[in-house]
């Protein structure tokens, strides 16, 4: 039972401080290193997969051209050559994307972007 206090005790100390209390500081902080842009990872991967890389991040879906499939899945992002997969559409619905981020689709021609699912 000894143990089991010196687990809890610095547990209850967090109860103290006022960003674990039921406000949004944090996640409002963690959305934004999540939506920080990287003009380094822009210039080595290219616009496409950066935005890609971003995008799904902070959970939106993108489509590329000639595929009908949404990418959802960061950790499955196509292979190959940089500038073969281009985006073609963004549904950012429930995303924790930020304007802080939109350096990454400055330089893609997206020819649709979807606020809702249909």
């Amino acid at each position: 039972m000894m143990l089991l206090g010196k687990f809890t005790q610095p547990l209850q100390s967090l109860k103290k401080f006022p960003c674990f209390c039921g406000n949004r500081h944090f996640w409002g902080w963690l959305n934004a290193v999540f939506n920080k842009v990287d003009h380094e990872r822009i210039k080595a991967v290219g616009p496409d997969r950066a935005a890609s890389e971003w995008l799904l991040r902070c959970g939106a879906l993108v489509q590329y051209h000639g595929q009908e499939k949404w990418q959802k899945d960061y950790n499955n992002l196509p292979t190959g050559p940089l500038n073969k997969y281009k985006i073609k559409a963004i549904d950012a619905t429930d995303s924790c994307i930020m304007n802080i981020g939109f350096d990454y689709l400055e330089t893609l021609s997206i020819c649709c972007y979807k606020t809702f699912r249909e």
